[in-house]
């Protein structure tokens, strides 16, 4: 009956098309943790203050609380935690390594600073943008183009790559 409507939902978007938005991505994680990295955030003060800035200006969503004050009780296990998931996923996007893993923890991570900001779908921050096409890249993997998930493909579970 539609036959029309049936052919353009089996479309099929290849996943080079992804390719720049994987690096894109990438580069941005390795960038932020490398300046974390040099910014002293592995002793815990810099994302202490951040999370002080949040709590003050009131923007936290209510649910994520908890795991705000969690942070902030353990500012130093957090603040090496956050620079080595923004440096270890990043990579791995730049690399097309393991990026249906790396996708899902980026997405968490991400996640975690749009809800702990209280960002909102405008401007500023791209915490929930960015989140969101790490969620893209766990349904389609761009690591299988131009990235070392296409000769891991066989020899690893698929949830990984």
């Amino acid at each position: 009956m539609w036959p029309w409507y049936c052919a353009r939902m089996n479309e099929r978007i290849p996943l080079a098309y992804l390719v720049p938005l994987r690096l894109f991505c990438g580069v941005i994680l390795v960038l932020e943790g490398w300046s974390k990295f040099q910014g002293d955030w592995l002793h815990g003060t810099p994302l202490l203050h951040t999370l002080d800035a949040w709590v003050d200006a009131h923007k936290t969503y209510q649910f994520f609380l908890p795991v705000l004050q969690t942070a902030r009780a353990h500012p130093k296990i957090f603040g090496t935690l956050v620079t080595a998931g923004e440096l270890v996923i990043g990579a791995s996007m730049v690399l097309g390594l393991l990026t249906r893993l790396s996708a899902f923890l980026g997405a968490v991570m991400l996640f975690s600073f749009a809800f702990g900001a209280g960002q909102g779908p405008v401007p500023p921050g791209n915490a929930l943008l960015m989140g969101s096409l790490f969620l893209l890249f766990i349904v389609a993997p761009p690591g299988r183009v131009l990235g070392f998930d296409q000769a891991l493909r066989a020899r690893l579970p698929r949830w990984m790559v």
